[in-house]
């Protein structure tokens, strides 16, 4: 891994993880289960998403303040997205991030409002937030919100529980990806886009960048998938559900991966060497295995 990569990662996940800590904060306690249950699971995980934010925001030259913000909304969306995935009604995963998943520790029903509370502490962070501007607010909360909604993982989730088992095609597979696997990246890519006051060719550079970076990182889960047993992924794999990488086959999964990496990298060049890191850690997410 580059150094510079690792540095990144340690430095953004302390950051992000002293943030949350800090956000998760319980007063009252007819409600501490609660906050234990959003706790165990915001605690772990790579913090990929806030790295990004961090990489892309440093490329534009926005504050680290704002990047801390967006970054720490989108990991709790992300870890609420997980918890909710997770439930036997939904992907029934019995492990996340090495240890039992949410529902198994605190119930199905714990579970649930778990992830209701921390979508919405997502959102009040980024109305709240001090180092935004009121139009920042705004626009920011609204991409976040739209990340989760409709056009974005509820709507990916939906149809990726729908075509379990059966056959599907190229047009569900890509939408599946925009909106459930790869729309966190995309939403950081415009949340950062907005703060920088990028022109629209480089607005649509980052959203290409985000949309392929994000089909390359679906691609590495899914052979992990399939190479890796329980223990290796962090999680629990579902063996019978229909997968890009199934449908494709392996080879052309490997073909499309490489081609996304050479799509994404060709998107920054609009940005010249100050992209360097952003295209370092793009080949550092296709690395990984869980």
């Amino acid at each position: 891994m580059p150094e510079m990569i690792n540095t990144s990662l340690t430095t953004v996940k302390q950051m992000v993880d002293e943030n949350i800590e800090n956000l998760l904060q319980n007063e009252n306690p007819m409600i501490e289960a609660l906050f234990n249950s959003a706790r165990y699971s915001t605690a772990g995980g790579k913090r990929i998403r806030a790295v990004y934010v961090f990489l892309l925001g440093n490329m534009l030259s926005i504050p680290n303040d704002k990047l801390l913000t967006i970054a720490t909304a989108i990991e709790l969306v992300h870890t609420a997205s997980l918890v909710m995935d997770d439930l036997p009604y939904m992907d029934d995963s019995q492990l996340r991030r090495g240890k039992p998943a949410n529902h198994v520790v605190f119930g199905q029903d714990v579970a649930l409002l778990t992830s209701v509370g921390l979508i919405s502490k997502a959102i009040e962070i980024a109305l709240t937030s001090d180092a935004l501007t009121d139009e920042e607010r705004t626009h920011a909360a609204t991409l976040l919100t739209r990340s989760f909604g409709f056009d974005g993982l509820a709507a990916g989730q939906f149809l990726d529980l729908k075509i379990r088992r059966k056959v599907a095609n190229s047009e569900i597979f890509k939408f599946i990806n925009q909106k459930k696997n790869a729309a966190l990246l995309i939403v950081a890519g415009e949340t950062c886009a907005l703060l920088g006051n990028v022109n629209e060719k480089q607005k649509q550079a980052i959203k290409v960048f985000s949309e392929n970076i994000g089909l390359a990182f679906q691609i590495v889960d899914e052979l992990g998938e399939l190479e890796s047993n329980d223990a290796a992924l962090g999680r629990s794999p579902d063996q019978e559900r229909m997968t890009f990488v199934k449908w494709v086959g392996i080879e052309e999964a490997k073909r499309i991966l490489s081609e996304s990496i050479e799509k994404a990298d060709k998107e920054l060049s609009i940005f010249g060497q100050k992209a360097e890191d952003l295209k370092a850690f793009g080949r550092y997410l296709i690395q990984r295995t869980s």
